[in-house]
């Protein structure tokens, strides 16, 4: 069988000669071009599966680069990964705008890059069968911050690379929110005003989500105070996780940590629900508390997992009175991309979201 051919177009040798070491020793066939016009007559030449592109680049920027790759008929279905420096709100609507599939930030780990390579590719193939319905996976912490808003990412961000379905992320942590921050994405536009227009359909849900990946939607919090009357209605809520599973989507709302209405709708109506703790006793306490609560708050214990996210390094020896799914070694911003490359316990909670 032959060889996955790949095409690098970076003007830094460095940077270059690490990406052709790294994915041939890794079984791909590797080309490479030092600018975007030579890029581009070789990539004609050589007809590459996939092309890896950067961004910043003398005489065309890789956004220029991309956007002539679109509109060469032999080129035009080529999938294109971005390697950036800066991912800025700007440049991540400029990435997908340009026609690429996907995109990786520097510096990232060779497990990393390689995962979204493999992702692409499997995109490409066609699948014969329809897509299935999506499911709907809840986290809510047993108190602020437990991390509930680092592990809903991961989550999200490890299945748009495992699961063939697209993806919705959902920041019902209201009203400020966590997720566009993080993500570096606006908050116009947000999950609150969408949940309160009269009429829902999956049109007007596109409308309002941005994208964070070729197949993963997300729709943050609005990041600012609002009329207590704006809140949504669990009605709508069930009506938008309805939408978007009849079209395959699956989907990760964090709640937070407030037992607010919309949360305890959104526990109801999810297929389940990872409660997060630290592992430190005032937020076991609370959260044993919680698991009590569960069939008096209408919730179905079964559906309600416990994972304990070891935010301080000290739960080791935690004592949990519901047993917990996973134990996962520090979810924090900082190890984002090595929880899901490396984490057992994040393996567990993905494990667990696709069966």
């Amino acid at each position: 069988m032959a060889k996955q051919k790949i095409l690098i177009i970076d003007d830094e040798l460095p940077m270059r000669f690490l990406l052709e070491t790294q994915l041939r020793r890794s079984g791909f066939d590797v080309r490479s071009a030092a600018d975007g016009p030579s890029g581009l007559r070789l990539a004609l030449q050589e007809q590459p599966d996939l092309i890896i592109l950067d961004v910043m680049m003398p005489a065309m920027n890789g956004f220029e680069v991309c956007a002539e790759i679109r509109r060469r008929p032999e080129l035009a279905q080529t999938p294109v990964i971005f390697v950036t420096a800066s991912m800025t709100r700007e440049n991540k609507a400029r990435v997908f705008d340009a026609g690429a599939n996907d995109y990786v930030v520097k510096p990232f780990h060779t497990d990393e890059l390689l995962a979204h390579i493999t992702a692409v590719l499997q995109r490409r193939r066609p699948d014969p069968q329809p897509a299935a319905r999506g499911r709907s996976i809840a986290l809510f912490g047993a108190e602020a911050g437990v991390g509930t808003t680092t592990l809903a990412i991961q989550l999200g961000e490890a299945l748009a690379l495992r699961s063939p379905q697209p993806l919705a992320l959902v920041d019902l942590d209201l009203p400020y929110g966590s997720i566009a921050s993080t993500l570096k994405l606006y908050t116009d536009g947000n999950i609150v005003e969408l949940l309160n227009q009269p009429q829902l359909d999956l049109p007007l849900l596109h409308t309002f989500a941005q994208r964070q990946r070729t197949n993963l939607l997300v729709f943050p919090a609005p990041g600012r105070a609002f009329d207590l009357a704006q809140t949504p209605q669990p009605a709508q809520l069930q009506k938008f996780l309805g939408l978007l599973a009849a079209d395959g989507y699956h989907v990760i709302l964090d709640l937070g940590a407030q037992v607010t209405e919309l949360a305890l709708a959104a526990l109801r109506a999810v297929d389940l629900a990872y409660i997060v703790t630290s592992g430190q006793p005032h937020a076991n306490a609370r959260h044993d508390t919680f698991m009590a609560s569960a069939a008096g708050l209408g919730l179905e214990l079964r559906r309600l997992l416990p994972v304990v996210n070891d935010v301080y390094g000290t739960a080791a020896k935690s004592r949990l009175a519901y047993k917990p799914l996973a134990r996962i070694l520090q979810a924090t911003e900082q190890r984002r991309t090595l929880l899901w490359l490396q984490d057992q316990g994040m393996q567990k909670l993905l494990s667990v979201a696709l069966l």
